[in-house]
């Protein structure tokens, strides 16, 4: 049975159908979650249970028109708004949590410079804005397409283009500045 059908089960009022869903997109929320809060294990939790709490206390507004996936992630991306809102405390930068890509071969002054470069990467990350990080992790690290990244977020897929576009500039510009900055520090 396809996600469409499950969930119009739930819809019909089948509220235990929503754990075959649950258990399928339970990781993948998470994983989402996890880049979006920069690591913090907790919230990430959490909010992914606030996703479906919402996918059920809303499930009357699943159409069958798109995927359930693109509904689900519209509810997350809702989450995510309502979570860097003013009033909500502001999410930090955690190394710590986040974790590093292993290498792929011993050269260890490769090995080095790619985890350098990645912490560089992780602390530009972190000082975009929410809603520009959250276009860059979509689209370039959880690879969505362009038309299911405009589903979610409720914008045109030419508005993704020219957002990513911008985001991924910006990301360049302070990627360059931390870059030299470390590189002065060397020195």
């Amino acid at each position: 049975m396809d996600d469409n059908a499950i969930m119009s089960l739930v819809t019909a009022g089948d509220l235990g159908a929503m754990g075959t869903l649950y258990e399928k997109y339970k990781r993948p929320l998470y994983l989402y979650f996890l880049k979006v809060t920069l690591g913090n294990i907790h919230t990430s939790e959490d909010l992914v249970h606030t996703v479906f709490y919402r996918a059920i206390k809303y499930r009357s507004t699943f159409r069958r028109q798109g995927s359930f996936a693109s509904w689900l992630f519209s509810i997350a991306h809702n989450v995510c708004l309502d979570q860097h809102k003013p009033a909500r405390s502001i999410i930090e930068y955690r190394p710590d949590l986040l974790q590093a890509v292993p290498p792929c071969y011993d050269d260890k002054d490769e090995t080095d410079e790619k985890n350098e470069n990645l912490e560089t990467l992780k602390k530009a990350m972190a000082m975009l804005e929410a809603g520009e990080r959250e276009l860059v992790i979509l689209c370039k690290i959880d690879c969505l397409l362009y038309a299911d990244v405009a589903e979610i977020l409720g914008i045109s897929e030419g508005n993704v283009k020219v957002r990513l576009f911008r985001a991924i500039r910006k990301l360049r510009e302070i990627f360059k500045k931390l870059e030299k900055c470390r590189y002065e520090e060397k020195e």
